[in-house]
């Protein structure tokens, strides 16, 4: 164990090291890397995307290059451990430096593949990312030294640049008492809805307004925090978003803006029967009609395996509890939600998204 963590610590440094020189360069710095230039390209292509998996591979595997001068990412990716050098030592040089990142890039995109090839970026999305990072590990590895080096600065010069880009974006500033809550929640959902951010904007708006309901009672609102990219069976959770009152778990509710299958209502069932919750109150929150064509609703209602689940509106469940809200509720759910957008980890697309919503002109 010692020496895994003598490993993953080698692997922090040396990313906390390459960003570092990074910092102190400029795009003069680098001109045989012109913007026309085939690496420039192939860099724009892996970096500039939503999709951190891809970078998250070629950083692993700069990493397992700098740790083992004999490690070969194209054909025995795996070598390196990079699940263990990701996750125990990358991601802190990465979140220390704001460089978007998830907890287990690499693994989401290669998990399993030891080969880094055309067949492996083959129906990735975006498969421009992957290819990008087969092309760009393809260079390194047939480099000489100072070549390779070249390149591999290069690299993180432009990953730095590329953050910076993010964490500098100036989302547009509104201010709730200059418009009514029915204004401000019907731009909050329509925004939430087409930039779902893989649901997690759908999820935390839901758990801000249960939480601006609840704020001085008894009642707790858990779960909404959490990042959505993992499952509930896995994450150990009853449901997305859930209501405690002095401990006790009383109503659950499911955010989500895609269709809702009966496989999504066996998940649910193995999350309430793994985590002892089966006869707490569900609620779907989705979109009526699109996301529930193929369950036959009754009222709202659909009996599974001898569990009911209830459904409403995503929209109109967010705009009647914007009509309860008080003034200050609701500033404090519209701040809130334009810092979650603001994360490091939100795309560009909806950052933007959210200038278009929250413009001059709302």
């Amino acid at each position: 164990m010692a020496k895994i963590a003598e490993r993953n610590n080698s692997g922090q440094y040396y990313v906390n090291t390459r960003l570092g020189v990074a910092k102190t360069k400029k795009e003069e710095d680098f001109p045989e890397f012109t913007s026309g230039s085939n690496v420039h390209k192939l860099l724009t292509d892996l970096i500039e995307v939503n999709a951190k998996g891809f970078r998250g591979v070629v950083i692993t595997a700069l990493t397992g290059i700098h740790l083992n001068g004999s490690y070969d990412p194209l054909n025995n990716f795996y070598g390196c451990n990079p699940r263990s050098i990701f996750e125990g030592g990358i991601w802190y040089a990465l979140q220390e430096n704001g460089i978007p990142c998830g907890k287990s890039d690499p693994l989401n995109v290669a998990k399993n593949s030891n080969q880094l090839n055309e067949d492996w970026a083959h129906g990735k999305r975006p498969q421009t990312a992957a290819m990008a990072a087969v092309s760009f590990l393809r260079l390194v590895m047939e480099s000489k030294q100072n070549k390779r080096a070249r390149l591999i600065d290069y690299f993180f010069y432009r990953l730095w640049k590329y953050s910076q880009s993010i964490t500098g974006y100036q989302l547009s500033e509104v201010e709730a008492s200059d418009h009514s809550n029915q204004i401000i929640g019907s731009k909050l959902a329509d925004f939430t809805l087409k930039y779902p951010e893989y649901g997690n904007l759908p999820q935390y708006l839901v758990s801000q307004l249960l939480s601006g309901i609840f704020r001085v009672s008894t009642v707790e609102v858990v779960g909404g925090d959490e990042s959505v990219f993992g499952t509930n069976t896995t994450s150990k959770k009853p449901a997305d978003i859930w209501l405690e009152v002095e401990g006790v778990q009383t109503n659950l509710y499911e955010v989500t803006v895609k269709p809702v299958s009966k496989k999504r209502l066996d998940d649910s069932l193995d999350a309430l029967q793994s985590t002892g919750h089966i006869n707490n109150p569900v609620t779907f929150i989705c979109r009526i009609d699109s996301d529930v064509q193929g369950l036959d609703l009754v009222d709202g209602s659909f009996e599974y395996k001898g569990k009911r689940f209830d459904f409403v509106d995503y929209r109109h469940f967010c705009l009647s509890l914007f009509a309860l809200l008080n003034e200050e509720e609701c500033s404090t759910v519209l701040k809130n939600v334009a810092f979650f957008v603001r994360d490091k980890n939100i795309s560009m697309r909806t950052k933007a998204g959210w200038n278009e919503f929250f413009g001059s002109e709302i």
